[in-house]
């Protein structure tokens, strides 16, 4: 009974150990087929090496290279492509906007053309002038038109005269005359006249007696000037003109108390010669200024002689470019040199 029991158990031994040796011979067929199909492309590979003796290592290395580069190229032109296809894309997109902005540049604009935008928009002239044509008209020239002694009785008249030719004159005015005839200095004042001051004596020994004597004239004379016309001038000439009555300690005086001396460059000479000749006598002097620099000033008189011809005189000098304005406070006065 020991000895069967020990027999089995050998022969059980046989058979486990039999089917442990199949189990791994049963692994190692199998990893060895799954190895050899793994390793079979690199296998071919040798093989194709094989069948060709012409390729070398090198060869290989160099055809491997070969297709990286072809790889790249080819993605190279990919991203072209793409970049092709996204700016077609972009323009497309844009072409609805190009399209609007070019019918709104070629519709007829609805806004109103201005006077200045016809200028920008208006074709050359293509007109050809005339070879006589005239050049354009020189630009005003500014002349001071002064009358001494008045006012008068027919100050009226030359004042009408001078609205006439639109000019405007400097009255240096007398203080008698202004209180004998005080509706004409509130013409002159209406008509935009300058009113000035022209002594109270008119005398040279006593008007030039002193400085005291200059400016107590002055002063009475611009009093009555503010009095009847409400203007209040420090404008004046002095009779006779400033040389040689008027030293040194005199145009203090003047200075100091606020007045502005006038004298004058042109003499009309029409206390003189009492008839048309003084307009002859303007118009030879002004030939002599005609490069002069400053303000031209004519002295007059207010006497029926003068205003008989003083529309030739205002016409020539509107022929000639002449612009007649009155004098202000804010000029430099016109004075005599001292010698």
């Amino acid at each position: 009974m020991g000895d069967q029991k020990q027999g089995w158990t050998k022969g059980t031994l046989v058979i486990v150990i039999f089917a442990i040796g199949f189990l791994f011979a049963g692994v190692f067929v199998n990893n060895y087929f799954k190895a050899k199909a793994a390793s079979k492309p690199i296998t071919q590979e040798k093989n194709e090496f094989m069948n060709h003796p012409g390729q070398t290592s090198e060869t290989i290395v160099q055809n491997t290279n070969d297709l990286r580069i072809e790889k790249e190229m080819i993605h190279k032109k990919q991203e072209e492509a793409m970049v092709g296809r996204n700016k077609q894309e972009r323009e497309a997109t844009k072409a609805p906007e190009k399209t609007t902005t070019d019918t709104a540049t070629t519709q007829p604009s609805t806004q109103p053309t201005t006077p200045k935008d016809q200028e920008k928009t208006k074709p050359p002239s293509t007109e050809t002038k005339p070879a006589n044509a005239q050049p354009a008209a020189a630009s005003k020239k500014t002349i001071y038109l002064t009358f001494d002694d008045g006012p008068a009785a027919f100050s009226g008249e030359i004042i009408a005269l001078l609205e006439k030719f639109h000019y405007k004159a400097t009255f240096f005015m007398i203080d008698g005359n202004i209180r004998r005839y005080p509706n004409a200095v509130k013409l002159m004042v209406q008509s935009g006249e300058t009113v000035a001051l022209h002594s109270v004596s008119h005398n040279q020994k006593v008007f030039y007696a002193s400085a005291t004597s200059v400016i107590n004239e002055l002063t009475q004379n611009r009093n009555t000037l503010k009095e009847v016309s409400g203007v209040d001038s420090y404008i004046m000439r002095t009779p006779y003109g400033s040389v040689p009555g008027m030293t040194a300690e005199y145009r203090k005086a003047v200075t100091d108390n606020g007045y502005l001396m006038w004298d004058w460059n042109i003499d009309s000479k029409d206390w003189y010669y009492k008839d048309a000749r003084y307009v002859e006598s303007v118009k030879q002097q002004l030939t002599k200024l005609a490069n002069h620099n400053g303000p031209i000033v004519i002295l007059m008189h207010e006497r029926k002689e003068t205003l008989m011809h003083l529309p030739a005189l205002l016409d020539y000098l509107s022929k000639q470019g002449y612009e007649g304005k009155a004098i202000d406070s804010s000029m430099t006065p016109v004075q005599f040199t001292v010698r």
